[in-house]
């Protein structure tokens, strides 16, 4: 029985790239090490074969210095489905609760995620994502602030936190569209649901009429969000088409808070 674990081994390292989408087998990402990279495999073959996801390009990222990864928030997947499309380590800022769990708070240290209280005014994690862009890494927002489970349908309004980190940080900002992922908010059916989930990117938001000293102006701040929703939109239309849901008016964006 043993001699079949080394050749079934060799046969899953074998029939990877061809499980993760056509082409040649990607080279190992600089920035995801020796330590990270059996995770990034698997993160990717996870949400290739359970959530259908396939190569549609990498994440538009520079492949040195600060970024920010805009992205609209489905449901607990998001995460791994970022990541799986993704050459360098994102650090996400992530709700307390789930940084503290012991079974994921060991890979948050490690890939440097951020705790953010769900009070929304959340100024350490504020503060953190900062430092992290400061030491030229990826910080991925979701600028709604919470789980919108409609399988991209629906995108929910962009809080400021998000923008004002932006135009203080000067960071690169890409935007991604998630669609097509198990419509729950819940951890286990998002985890084990069977999708058909898609991750598109866009060409980078131009913030470069706004320095950083105007990073706490309420009106900049509020046209930084424009542009980040008018950005998903877009990206929402490319990937699903007509079938999205109207937005609706009455839901107002809450006020400045970091994002989950």
């Amino acid at each position: 029985m043993t001699a079949w674990v080394p050749i079934g081994l060799t046969a899953v390292l074998l029939l990877l790239p061809r499980l993760l989408g056509p082409g040649r087998r990607p080279s190992r990402p600089a920035e995801i090490g020796w330590s990270l990279m059996p995770l990034w495999w698997l993160a990717r073959l996870y949400t290739r074969l359970v959530h259908g996801l396939r190569n549609e390009g990498w994440a538009p990222l520079p492949e040195h210095g600060p970024a920010i990864l805009i992205a609209n928030h489905t449901c607990c997947v998001d995460h791994l489905l970022l990541q799986s499309r993704c050459r360098r380590v994102l650090g996400f800022m992530i709700a307390r609760e789930m940084y503290e769990l012991p079974i994921v708070h060991r890979f948050c240290v490690r890939t440097g995620c951020i705790p953010v209280n769900r009070d929304g005014r959340d100024i350490q994690a504020t503060r953190a994502a900062l430092r992290a862009l400061e030491e030229g890494r990826v910080v991925p927002i979701f600028p709604e602030g919470r789980i919108t489970p409609e399988s991209g349908r629906a995108l929910g309004p962009v809080r400021s936190g998000a923008a004002f980190i932006a135009v203080r940080s000067g960071a690169v900002v890409v935007p991604a569209f998630i669609s097509g992922t198990p419509p729950t908010i819940e951890i286990g059916p998002a985890l084990w649901t069977p999708s058909d989930s898609r991750v598109v990117f866009g060409d980078p938001i131009d913030l470069s009429d706004f320095s950083r000293s105007q990073a706490a102006d309420k009106d900049v701040l509020a046209q930084v969000c424009e542009r980040f929703q008018n950005a998903l939109r877009e990206l929402q239309t490319r990937s699903l088409g007509r079938d999205v849901i109207a937005p609706d008016p009455s839901d107002e964006p809450a006020a400045v808070g970091p994002v989950e």
